[in-house]
């Protein structure tokens, strides 16, 4: 493979990793959330890290006159994986703006749903990076199956949060939008395995 090839998957490889480390400190974090400060800043980082390697990959991407892959490919992959870094940091923040120091069961189950999904991306770009491009369809139906399960996490908190009486009103407010914004992360999970499926597709 030549070098700018091999320095192309690298990238994607490398976001993934970041994305896979982003992910397992969220839901660690969860455990630990009366160090909120401490929680939001680290989640900046891991985002603030996934926009520099996605510029490196876009500046690479420019120097390089013949891709392995489309580019539009390349930058789709890195974008879509850097979303979901993006949607766990603006989650962090939430928990700063309303003060929630303590995570529900439903936060942890979103949690570990993602880090599952995101565990299946991480496969994937390994797989991509050995241009073993059968294999992808392995993990993309696995995502997929994971994001089904998000939704049904939803669906079945918000049934609960309107229960009755069994929430002050300020909290189902709170805990909606959280809820709302871990189901939209499981969402940009799903865009990286539609993009990994239709690299799939074109290179057959």
């Amino acid at each position: 493979m030549p070098k700018r090839s091999e320095q192309l998957f690298r990238f994607l490889v490398d976001i993934a990793e970041n994305l896979h480390d982003t992910a397992r400190y969220f839901a660690d974090g969860l455990k630990e959330l009366d160090r909120l400060d401490e929680f939001t800043q680290r989640l900046k980082d891991f985002e603030h890290r996934g926009d520099e390697l996605t510029s490196g990959l876009v500046t690479l991407l420019n120097a390089t006159y013949i891709t392995p892959l489309e580019r539009e490919d390349f930058l789709e992959l890195a974008v879509s994986m850097d979303d979901i870094v993006d949607g766990l940091e603006a989650c962090a923040v939430r928990f700063g703006v309303y003060q929630i120091t303590e995570a529900t069961p439903v936060m942890h189950e979103f949690a570990q749903n993602i880090l599952q999904c995101v565990e299946e991306i991480r496969g994937a770009m390994d797989r991509l990076f050995q241009r073993r491009l059968k294999d992808l369809r392995e993990y993309t139906v696995k995502i997929n199956q994971l994001e089904k399960a998000g939704d049904a996490v939803l669906r079945n908190a918000l049934r609960d949060l309107f229960g009755k009486g069994r929430y002050d009103v300020l909290d189902v407010i709170k805990l909606k939008e959280i809820y709302e914004t871990l189901e939209n992360v499981t969402d940009r999970c799903e865009d990286v395995a539609d993009v990994l499926d239709s690299i799939t597709v074109k290179n057959a």
